[in-house]
């Protein structure tokens, strides 16, 4: 019997031998991939956010970044003035009397890219004129109202901003954004949009990761083979664009907009000038098709109801990727739907200031 135990030991500890070594070799792999992608990919950067920056009820129901706040988002450095908006060494002063007020989502705040490389720095040092960027990664059309509710007392700039992105009339955008902030999990079950995810299987991992464990966040933040990976699998900003491009279908949405873009324009009354700066997605500038153009004439209609200027980038980046015989992801962060690099936020400040310049 103790023969029999001996060798059923013996197999034990040879099996666990085998799976440890089984287990290193695989984490070795893992590392030398991770650290190949990462050394010759390194535009590939993290796509996380902090939730020490956010103050969950700022705006009462909206969330925004809390005052001299320091953090990170998709790998950069982030720095929030007095007033909680994002804010560069090279910021002017408070104090100068021509301002600006950009509001917008996470592509006027500038993820991924240093502060001072994002279009509302570059627009203030073109300008001269202090740019206040009140943007907030995850806002939609009725967390601008709220911001411009609370803020209307405070600055008197002569032009407002708003930055519209494709997703802003999205709810499911958000949602993630909203719990991480508050801290909490989603109020109740979500459950993916089968016009979304019509894949039964991608809508059943869509599922899981909603309502169980956020894979997708986790490796986002953590692993640069995954985004890398996903970028071989799938085209991100097709997909992306054809998931926010259904909301566009709904006969309501361009009601919604049209209501949004007419609260705007009451609270920046006056003295102050408002335009909603339309920026187009990366799939959007490849296509370069009328017909992927749909959701811009909504939004544009939508601001012509409401008798709010509005501006649509689409064929002035249009035309800079023309002159500079350049692709469309060469405006944007690796496999991005929406977000630009250093060489978008340049192109779009180029364009801003000489819209402001042509409105003086």
């Amino acid at each position: 019997m103790d023969c029999g135990t001996s060798k059923r030991s013996k197999r034990l500890a040879k099996a666990l031998r085998t799976v440890i070594i089984n287990l290193v070799v695989f984490l070795a792999l893992v590392g030398m991939i991770e650290g190949s992608v990462r050394f010759l990919k390194p535009e590939i950067g993290p796509q996380n956010l902090d939730r020490r920056l956010f103050d969950p009820y700022k705006y009462g129901r909206t969330y925004g970044y809390k005052p001299l706040a320091n953090g990170e988002e998709f790998g950069a450095i982030f720095v929030t003035d007095e007033y909680g908006f994002r804010t560069s060494s090279r910021s002017l002063e408070r104090n100068v009397s021509e301002q600006i007020f950009v509001l917008g989502d996470s592509v006027s705040v500038g993820v991924g890219v240093a502060a001072e490389q994002t279009y509302p720095s570059l627009l203030e040092e073109k300008l001269g004129k202090k740019v206040l960027n009140a943007s907030v990664t995850g806002y939609a059309l009725v967390d601008y109202v709220r911001v411009l509710e609370s803020t209307a007392d405070k600055f008197k700039p002569e032009l407002v901003i708003i930055g519209i992105c494709l997703n802003d009339v999205a709810p499911t955008s958000q949602a993630n954004i909203v719990a991480m902030v508050q801290n909490r999990k989603g109020q109740g079950e979500t459950v993916p949009d089968e016009r979304r995810y019509p894949n039964v299987v991608v809508r059943m991992l869509r599922y899981i990761n909603d309502n169980y464990f956020n894979f997708n966040n986790f490796m986002k933040s953590h692993s640069r083979s995954y985004l890398f990976l996903k970028s071989v699998a799938a085209d991100t900003a097709r997909d992306y664009f054809s998931a926010d491009r259904l909301y566009y279908e709904d006969p309501k949405t361009i009601e919604f907009l049209t209501t949004q873009f007419m609260e705007l324009k009451r609270l920046a009354s006056g003295p102050t000038a408002l335009v909603l700066v339309i920026f187009p997605y990366e799939y959007q500038l490849r296509a370069d098709s009328l017909e992927a153009l749909e959701p811009q004439n909504i939004i544009k209609e939508a601001g012509r109801r409401a008798g709010v200027t509005t501006y649509d980038l689409y064929d002035e980046l249009t035309e800079y990727l023309r002159v500079n015989r350049a692709s469309s992801k060469s405006l944007y962060l690796f496999n991005d739907p929406m977000h630009f690099n250093p060489v978008g936020h340049r192109a779009i400040a180029d364009v801003l200031y000489g819209y402001v310049n042509r409105r003086e």
